[in-house]
């Protein structure tokens, strides 16, 4: 009979140990799965903008198919974006949000990019509509002027290196100098080419956030400290900045900051 409370401990600490086993088997479990979840997403996202770049310049929509015409609102698509496939693509067909295609040399950076009513649709909506936290490359909803005057773009920073993943390699100056060209291919501009002139590690308050809504003033005076005037800006200098997320705290954000240096 003495040894019946030491049998109870030694039952009651087998009972513990199973259930701590159960527990760590569904928490890893669901960790595996979420991991799963998640290539899957990836996986999903680069092979639609893989297809959609048979429709960007220099594309070959016309040996393939690789979005469905039935998909889109219009049936004419692809032979509306075959001919302008040399040039500046118009997807509106596709996405009515589409406002030009970006293109940025020694790295992965190559999408459609859209402007939504709001900043928050397309960070977890691909192109085509797809829910998917790899979202879209899009434009900030306080730009009213396409790519006139100044722009913000917004893109996430992904772990397998795709989206604005690649600005991350602009914090290199040695790359930065091979790589400074960014094409962007507008339906209603043609092609603009913007150099990149610096890159900034800040936050979601910073101020150059709050420019779009603001006039040449404050967008000079910010533009300062690059050393760019008011009547450097005055003089039709549009300004675009890319905007990425970091590894870092929540609220940090990489800015690449570029000037157009051609129509």
């Amino acid at each position: 009979m003495r040894n019946r409370p030491r049998r109870q401990k030694i039952v009651s600490g087998r009972h513990i140990f199973a259930v701590l086993i159960a527990v760590f088997a569904i928490i890893g479990g669901y960790a595996g799965y979420r991991l799963i979840m998640t290539e899957v997403d990836y996986t999903a996202a680069q092979e639609e903008y893989a297809r959609l770049r048979h429709y960007a310049p220099g594309g070959n929509a016309s040996s393939s198919n690789p979005i469905d015409p039935a998909e889109s609102e219009d049936s004419t698509v692809s032979d509306s974006i075959n001919e302008a496939n040399e040039q500046a693509p118009d997807l509106t067909n596709i996405n009515p949000d589409y406002v030009g295609w970006i293109r940025i040399n020694g790295t992965e950076i190559d999408y459609p990019v859209v402007q939504g009513t709001d900043n928050t649709k397309y960070l977890t909506t691909t192109f085509t509509g797809e829910n998917n936290p790899s979202g879209t490359i899009f434009m900030d909803s306080a730009c009213t002027n396409g790519f006139d005057f100044f722009t913000i773009l917004h893109g996430h920073n992904m772990r397998d290196g795709s989206m604005f993943a690649g600005l991350h390699r602009f914090t290199d100056n040695r790359f930065r100098a091979d790589f400074s060209e960014i094409i962007v291919y507008s339906p209603t501009r043609g092609i603009l080419t913007y150099k990149i002139f610096a890159v900034k590690l800040t936050n979601i308050y910073d101020e150059v956030f709050n420019l779009p809504t603001q006039g040449i003033a404050e967008r000079g005076r910010y533009f300062a400290d690059f050393g760019f005037s008011e009547e450097d800006l005055r003089d039709n200098l549009d300004i675009m900045v890319l905007a990425t997320c970091t590894l870092g705290e929540r609220n940090e954000r990489l800015l690449v900051f570029s000037a157009r240096v051609t129509n």
